[in-house]
């Protein structure tokens, strides 16, 4: 049985405006430009300290502190209520038994706060952080810390996200690959990165597991 690393902004949360309002409460509090939803969006999965690399070439201890606002008024929005894709509490119910945890960039506390808000944790077995691991997204770290958590080889692996960084990440660790392309990435992007499956909503998943299981050999 193939475990499942998840991916949460984008895949099983409709979290872009509380990200969008979050990093830009943090830079005004700091008088830095704010972002538009169109900069932030390609960049989502990435940690806040890259982000701001990227975006405003800014880094060091302002960026320390940015970060650090943008995760207290985040998980202040988070409180407030969260919407998952449509599907995903059935899926996940229907998947039961499966080894499931998280492989989001997501502080692990705040991860787990995001799924204890929306009504998912229950159905995970587990939920890693992207603060447990050296090297974010695309790196290998994550997917490879996940699966350990599991207690599974990350070839037995499949991590479902709908960033590039996401597939990328799984690919360079040995993991299989479904990308979400319902969420924040773009098609053209998520093909690059060449996922050895896709999913147009989240329901579609169990349809892809069967597929890929008996084609890399996974026990049933």
């Amino acid at each position: 049985m193939l475990a499942l690393l998840l991916d949460i902004d984008g895949t099983l949360l409709d979290t872009f405006d509380a990200i969008l309002e979050a990093m830009n409460v943090a830079l005004g509090e700091t008088s830095v430009r704010p972002l538009t939803a169109e900069e932030i969006r390609p960049l989502i999965g990435m940690p806040v300290q890259r982000q701001m690399k990227l975006l405003r070439d800014m880094e060091g201890r302002i960026v320390d502190d940015i970060t650090n606002r943008y995760y207290v008024v985040f998980h202040g929005l988070i409180d407030k209520g969260v919407r998952s894709y449509p599907g995903v509490a059935e899926t996940l119910a229907g998947l039961a038994g499966r080894p499931i945890t998280t492989m989001s960039t997501r502080r692990r506390e705040e991860a787990r706060h995001m799924l204890r808000v929306a009504g998912l944790e229950p159905y995970f077995t587990e939920v890693v952080g992207g603060d447990e691991v050296a090297r974010p997204k695309p790196s290998p770290d994550l997917p490879r810390h996940a699966a350990r958590a599991l207690g599974v080889p990350v070839d037995r692996a499949v991590v479902v996200g709908d960033s590039p960084i996401d597939i990328l990440a799984g690919r360079s660790a040995g993991a299989w690959t479904v990308a979400a392309t319902y969420g924040y990435g773009t098609p053209a992007s998520l093909r690059e990165a060449k996922p050895h499956a896709t999913i147009s909503s989240f329901p579609e998943l169990p349809a892809v597991l069967e597929e890929l299981e008996p084609h890399f050999g996974a026990e049933s």
